[in-house]
């Protein structure tokens, strides 16, 4: 019997909460390490395997629920049906009932970003929906690598799974936010285990019992040791391993679609190794979507402006204009509008690059030895758009970096 039909056959036997397979190898136990990137938009996993030689990642397939432009990217959203049960939306699909803005609406401070199709306009609670539809995800994971990977991990009796959460977060305290991704990590696994369709209130239930007996989580064989990782640390680590790294002082900018995340980090050898550590971080919701927000609202704006200016100026007693167009904002009143928008975006998010820099350059390294480039490493989904993009330039060259022989890598 082939590897492929072997493969084929256990994972067949499993059913979707599966954990081990169902005919185990004669090895003994493999640590199955889960890397969560929650996304905004989209979200991403690899899964490593830190017991086998050269310790390999392998990137989750989401075959059709990814999005057309990326086999490894699944939408955040999530198909409920009228009863509850969830599942989810396969590509294309834009059925009634598809729920979006999932990760905005567990910010604290989110509420002005939310859409018409999230959760809690659907009459659904934010870390229900984000429990549901990290618990499918979770499932589709294990049951993908389970089966793609048989060859590799086939001879093992039993896997140890582990998962770290990626978060919006400087740092891994509880604060309001964190403890929110972490109930909802939690929740998440506990519901992807119980072998049962997940539903809407199955994730209020697992909620509700970790709320109110936090140490059950951590019992029985279903339990996976979980951890919260700051995306910007994550985002360290990672360059830390990858052929561009260099040692020194680096300033790292991960442009999201609800987050911006800015870190400064230092990089060293030790014993042969390659180890980092964060000097300073913040994170702002001011990602791309916010900018395409208030780019709408000033356009709302102009049209409620003009719409009033017109009830105020019209006169009984004359006629009503003959042309609708009479009744159209110029289109330089939009354009303006929207210019100053952006403006006041640009305003803020230049300030809190501004400020994490001065925080690393004077407080976190007063005495370092300048490097001869400077790396400024610009990441992320919204990194390679030309707003973005010039407000980095604009702090090379008010900084003086561009003089030191500062770089740009964009990733």
């Amino acid at each position: 019997m082939s590897t492929k039909e072997i493969a084929g056959d256990s994972a067949t036997e499993l059913d979707e909460h599966l954990l081990q397979y169902s005919r185990p190898g004669t090895g003994g136990a493999c640590d199955l390490v889960i890397g969560l990137d929650f996304g905004t938009s989209a979200s991403k996993v690899v899964v490593r395997a830190p017991d086998l030689p050269g310790e390999p990642a392998f990137v989750v397939d989401f075959g059709e629920f990814a999005h057309s432009s990326m086999a490894c990217l699944l939408p955040t959203e999530l198909l409920v049906a009228p009863h509850g049960r969830c599942e989810l939306p396969t590509r294309g699909d834009r059925r009634r009932g598809v729920v979006n803005d999932i990760k905005l609406e567990l910010f604290a401070d989110g509420h002005h970003l939310d859409g018409r199709r999230g959760p809690t306009q659907q009459g659904l609670r934010p870390e229900s929906a984000a429990t549901a539809y990290i618990a499918l995800l979770l499932r589709h994971v294990r049951r993908t690598i389970l089966r793609t990977q048989y060859g590799v991990i086939g001879d093992f009796g039993s896997f140890n799974w582990s998962m770290n959460l990626g978060v919006p977060s400087p740092c891994i305290e509880d604060n309001e936010e964190n403890s929110r991704f972490r109930q909802v990590g939690k929740a998440a696994w506990s519901l992807s285990v119980i072998p049962k369709p997940i539903t809407v209130g199955g994730a209020d239930d697992e909620l509700r019992g970790l709320r109110e007996a936090p140490d059950r989580w951590d019992q029985g064989e279903l339990a996976c040791d979980f951890e919260l990782i700051p995306e910007v640390a994550a985002a360290a680590a990672g360059y830390a391993l990858s052929d561009q790294r260099r040692e020194g002082v680096h300033l790292l900018i991960d442009v999201g679609a609800a987050t911006v995340d800015i870190c400064g980090f230092m990089l060293h050898e030790h014993d042969s190794e390659q180890r980092y550590g964060l000097l300073t971080a913040d994170v702002k919701q001011i990602g791309t979507i916010r900018l395409h927000y208030e780019r709408i609202a000033s356009i709302l704006r102009v049209h409620e402006e003009h719409a009033q200016g017109l009830r105020d100026r019209h006169d009984p007693l004359t006629p009503i204009g003959e042309r609708i167009e009479e009744y159209l904002p110029e289109k330089e009143e939009i354009v303006s509008g929207a210019q100053i928008a952006e403006e006041n975006v640009r305003r803020y998010w230049y300030e809190l690059l501004k400020r994490v820099w001065r925080v690393l350059k004077t407080k976190k390294v007063q005495s370092w030895d300048w490097p001869d480039r400077l790396p400024i490493l610009v990441i992320g989904g919204g990194s390679k758009l030309p707003f973005f993009d010039a407000l980095v330039k604009e702090l090379e060259r008010k900084e003086r970096l561009a003089a030191r022989g500062a770089r740009l890598l964009a990733g």
